[in-house]
């Protein structure tokens, strides 16, 4: 039985990776003309665009250990663990017909990866890495206009901006 499909104005999953063209669009980026707009920005950005800013982050952590040669196979194994074993896999994981709990698999995923991060000593490169990705993150958040900036905005029209700076009062 298949689950039904999301209705056409529903938000779309967050779980789905976005288009890389789609995320690197520069058409798209502009500044935002006020504070409430940027704060708009960056939570309908970081909604939408979550996995690819994680991936971006991992990316950027990888990057931080090619210094350490072990350390960078022993994590490159580590993501492809988390990322069949939590993201792909669709089926319930089995060994020896038992069925394992996802909550099982995520806990020995974070025990595995803090005891790597632990015997690797790479605690200072992951939080330099957290600090550049979370930089590129508000960066991006709030220059990228999201498609439909105006029309879901708790702000409605009052972001838009006009054509005239003096608006149409300036004829009176």
């Amino acid at each position: 039985m298949s689950s039904p499909a999301p209705p056409s104005g529903a938000a779309p999953t967050p779980s789905l990776l976005r288009p890389w063209p789609q995320f690197l669009d520069l058409s798209a980026l502009s500044l935002p003309i006020s504070l409430s707009e940027a704060t708009y920005r960056l939570t309908q950005n970081l909604r939408y665009f979550l996995p690819n800013y994680v991936v971006i982050t991992l990316l950027i952590f990888l990057v931080t250990l090619v210094s350490r040669p072990l350390s960078l196979i022993l994590f490159l194994c580590i993501f492809a663990a988390w990322i069949y074993l939590v993201f792909l896999r669709d089926e319930p994981l089995t060994i020896l017909d038992y069925d394992i709990d996802q909550k099982i698999i995520l806990g020995l995923l974070a025990v595995m990866t803090l005891v790597a991060l632990l015997w690797t000593k790479v605690w200072l490169k992951l939080l330099i890495s957290l600090i550049i990705g979370a930089v590129i993150v508000l960066i991006h958040g709030i220059l990228r206009a999201p498609e439909d900036s105006m029309a879901d905005s708790p702000y409605g029209s009052l972001l838009n901006v006009v054509d005239s700076p003096g608006g149409e009062h300036a004829s009176v």
